[in-house]
């Protein structure tokens, strides 16, 4: 769950146990998530919305589905990844709570979010758009200066854009028609084509969309899904995500763990060939070695 959008609301509080709190319509209820023989567990305090809560949860772990069941093929680096993550479920997460957490995430570790997140959700007793645009401004931007205090009036206002548009406009929007959802999401502020494109990706599955920035690319040409290793121009991150979506559409929704790869072991200067578990699917990996012999 380390580097998934959706899991940035998630914190560990001891070895392998998740926890969040999540408000559906009034006070917190404290979730925790953790493995159980096989499967997941999930606790929390029986309430009057106990049954919609339990909605929540199915619907943002997927039902289960694992990352073993998708169909990652065509190249030897996907059937690695795929086998290495197998029991790995990716998540999915409502489409303003994901807005918020892609905005926060630009340019920032994913532990400064993990962390400054909670509270926020707390202040505004509930992530929605219409309580986020109720948060005063001078305490809103105090919360998320860890992060970069432009992104609070960035958030302030696109939380008051979809506020004016009704409750769930904004849902119904993203959930739809992708090109429309896209340039939608790319009006608001603070969204630009990677992060409109990590909302779709995670919220609406869309199948023909991956965020391209320079680690996804770095980590694709290393292991030789794409030959493209320019710049991130828009043209450039158009081809590339057209070379990695050739492997199929499943591509786009593990796109997540080849990023954690570049952050492991696949690093711009030191890559750590003989750490990384992709190293015998990778050609980057086998010209250092036959350079060493």
């Amino acid at each position: 769950m380390r580097l998934q959008i959706p899991a940035l609301a998630w914190h560990t509080t001891e070895a392998g146990v998740w926890q969040r709190t999540f408000h559906p319509h009034g006070p917190g209820i404290p979730v925790r998530v953790e493995a159980d023989h096989g499967g997941l567990r999930f606790s929390f305090r029986s309430s009057t919305e106990e049954a919609l809560l339990r909605d929540v949860l199915i619907a943002m772990f997927r039902n289960g589905e694992q990352v073993g069941g998708m169909a990652l093929a065509g190249h030897p680096a996907l059937s690695t990844l795929r086998r290495h993550h197998r029991g790995m479920i990716l998540l999915t997460g409502s489409p303003f709570e994901t807005l918020v957490l892609a905005i926060l995430a630009q340019g920032r570790p994913a532990d400064a979010v993990r962390k400054l997140f909670p509270e926020l959700v707390a202040a505004c007793g509930g992530l929605t758009p219409q309580r986020l645009a109720a948060l005063p401004l001078p305490r809103l931007a105090q919360l998320v200066r860890p992060l970069g205090e432009v992104k609070a009036s960035r958030l302030h206002a696109t939380a008051a854009i979809l506020t004016r548009r009704g409750a769930t406009a904004f849902d119904r929007l993203i959930t739809g028609s992708g090109s429309r959802a896209l340039n939608y999401l790319m009006s608001l502020p603070g969204v630009g084509t990677h992060t409109a494109a990590i909302v779709m990706a995670i919220v609406n599955d869309v199948p023909d969309m991956v965020p391209i920035d320079q680690h996804l690319l770095r980590v694709a040409h290393r292991l030789g899904l794409t030959d493209h290793d320019g710049g991130l121009t828009r043209p450039g991150s158009r081809r590339v995500a057209a070379d990695l979506l050739a492997y199929g559409p499943d591509l786009a929704r593990v796109h997540p763990l080849l990023q954690q790869v570049a952050y492991d072991t696949c690093t711009a200067v030191t890559p750590d060939c003989r750490r990384c578990f992709l190293a015998e699917s990778c050609r980057y990996a086998a010209r250092t070695a036959n350079a060493r012999v």
